[in-house]
């Protein structure tokens, strides 16, 4: 007998063959004593030892028959040959019960699907417009390419700390779960409230600023494609109405919910074709730029050039206007959480899901880099990236570079409509992606009954094993914050912005807690940070901090109600939904949400 303790305080007795293939749940769940510092041993072929002095329980396996340290690390299960592809899966459903969960979705994700899902949403195509609006605009040369190296480092420092926590703790719930897991014992159940909404809402801001995006770059290449040499001054040309462009982005998001319906096979693969467009197709499009374009701006202009462009945003201060052009990495550099959420499909969680959420932000800063490095060089005019009346109508700067060397070089810039398509293939794979992270999500948020209509949200199709009913939810909510983005520029930056701010603090809140939190009873996973976790935590908690001050700072001056900076007050209005649907008399979450609920039964 295996007695497997749960992160909340049960105590599971599971029947586990060493060499088989199935496992059987045994007897009721018996709670635990938690309030005394002191280990529990049950006799058998192992015991579980609860954690010492601390709310935090993690399962921990000894047996009794001899084993190396090295075979106890291997994950053998009882002994013999430690678990390979074919029975990694196995050995993942055993992990996932000692977190309290059956297992309900397929598991049948490698490391390559995980990370192609969170390459996918970290998708540097993000920067179709923000390249000119926030890049170019706020610093030039120098803000566009030291931002980036900067914000990858330290991007690259949260993912670490989240990797850990997740190789711990392989569940959907990921950020919620390890809040309260982490959290003092008296207050868990409202930092896991407030963490889980913060990650949820912030994931439809930001699957909805994808679409946007998306839907904007159809629209543009349309116009590239009728309007001639001329730009704007063609009347000829053909303007997507705001209207036709709320129709393109309906469309797509329809196409995304159905394509996420279907069946986990294809979500593999499309996954997999995702990660190999956004490497393969990305750096020929960088080798195709540097061939093309007749010159090429030089190392020093690349890496060292300051352009305040003072005159278009009113920001004199040199510090204030790089704070200013960070937000064009950030944004992009953002929703790795993706793996995480899709880590219960993920055969060998605990090792290829944490690799895959550090891999997908290497892939995303490495290849990222390399795009932007070849977009600086290649640049004819920046000051044409910036001009309203340019051949994309002002509306994407990496659009617009891309038609300024193909007509330096052959007179037209039309070659560049095809190579445009190269972004917005990447653009359709992050929004799909970004839809199937975000049902995850909500399919472990209410499986854990935090969500209004839990039963309904939780449920999975019978054939496919997919979260469809949550699926086509997060679409609708998804779309119905677009309609105003699609009729207010203004709305959009803010929903941009108010998205990014609310995944960082939900990243934040487990990080913080594990810095404090006793370091003897979190029991690590395979992915170990060892004595750098803390430091990193601290690098990761301040570089959080950083960026939610600087994107709810205005990014124009004079202040005018149509230039002003809404994400502060978004910020606070979702905090304060969470915490009205939490401590709402007779029906709030504090009457009947305990946190993460085991369905082992």
């Amino acid at each position: 007998m295996l007695v497997i303790t749960s992160q909340r305080g049960q105590v599971f007795p599971i029947e586990v063959a060493a060499k088989s293939e199935t496992h059987q749940a045994g007897a009721k769940a018996t709670p635990q004593q938690p309030p005394t510092p002191q280990h529990h041993h049950h006799h058998g072929n192992g015991h579980a030892v609860t954690a010492v002095g601390s709310s935090f329980t993690a399962p921990y396996f000894v047996s009794h028959n001899q084993k190396s340290q090295k075979q106890q690390k291997s994950g053998r299960a009882g002994g013999g040959q430690p678990p390979r592809a074919s029975r990694a899966g196995k050995w993942d459903e055993v992990k996932l019960w000692q977190l309290g969960y059956r297992q309900e979705l397929q598991r049948k994700f490698t490391m390559l699907n995980n990370l192609g899902i969170g390459t996918s949403v970290l998708s540097f195509f993000a920067i179709n417009d923000t390249y000119g609006t926030q890049g170019m605009a706020y610093g030039g040369p120098v803000s566009v390419i030291w931002g980036w190296v900067i914000c990858s480092v330290f991007s690259l420092c949260v993912a670490l700390c989240l990797a850990e926590l997740l190789s711990a703790l392989p569940t959907s719930g990921g950020i919620y779960y390890w809040s309260f897991s982490l959290a003092p014992r008296r207050h868990r159940t409202l930092v896991c409230w407030m963490a889980g909404w913060l990650n949820l809402l912030g994931q439809v801001a930001f699957t909805a600023g994808l679409e946007y995006t998306l839907a904007q770059g159809v629209a543009t290449a349309v116009f590239m494609q009728t309007h001639g040499a001329a730009g704007n001054a063609n009347p000829d040309g053909v303007h997507l109405s705001r209207t036709a462009i709320l129709g393109v982005l309906a469309l797509m998001l329809l196409t995304h919910a159905i394509l996420n319906s279907l069946s986990t096979h294809l979500t593999s693969f499309l996954a997999t074709t995702s990660f190999f467009w956004h490497v393969v197709a990305t750096l020929a499009l960088c080798v195709s730029m540097l061939l093309i374009a007749p010159r090429l701006n030089s190392p020093d202009f690349v890496f060292t050039t300051w352009t305040p462009n003072s005159q278009v945003h009113g920001i004199s201060s040199p510090a204030y206007i790089f704070l200013m052009g960070l937000l064009m990495s950030q944004w992009t550099i953002m929703g790795y959480d993706a793996a995480i959420h899709v880590v219960e499909e993920t055969i060998d969680a605990e090792n290829a899901g944490a690799r895959a959420l550090v891999g997908s932000v290497c892939v995303c800063s490495g290849v990222g880099f390399c795009l932007i490095v070849s977009l600086t060089f290649a640049m004819q005019s920046e000051a044409n990236l910036l001009n309203p009346n340019n051949a994309t109508g002002g509306q994407s700067a990496m659009m617009q570079l891309l038609w300024d060397v193909f007509a330096a070089r052959y007179g037209t810039g039309y070659g560049a409509v095809g190579l445009s398509y190269v972004s917005l293939v990447g653009l359709f794979f992050s929004a799909y992606a970004s839809l199937c992270a975000n049902a995850r999500m909500l399919y472990a948020f209410s499986r854990d009954g935090a969500m209004p209509g839990a039963r309904l949200w939780r449920r999975l199709a019978p054939d496919s094993r997919l979260p469809v009913a949550a699926t086509w939810l997060m679409a609708l909510l998804a779309m119905l914050l677009t309609v105003p983005c699609v009729y207010n520029d203004l709305f959009f930056a803010t929903v941009s912005a108010g998205s990014v701010v609310a995944l960082s603090l939900s990243y934040g809140i487990p990080i913080f807690l594990r810095i404090f939190h006793d370091r003897y009873s979190f029991l690590p996973g395979p992915f170990n940070l060892g004595r750098m976790s803390k430091p990193l935590g601290v690098m990761a908690c301040g570089w959080i901090l950083l960026t939610s001050v600087v994107f709810v700072l205005p990014s124009t001056y004079p202040i005018t109600p149509g230039s002003a900076n809404y994400t502060a007050p978004l910020i606070v209005a979702v905090l304060a939904l969470a915490a009205v649907l939490f401590y709402a008399p007779g029906f709030g979450g504090r009457h009947w949400f305990t946190g993460p609920a085991p369905n082992l039964e």
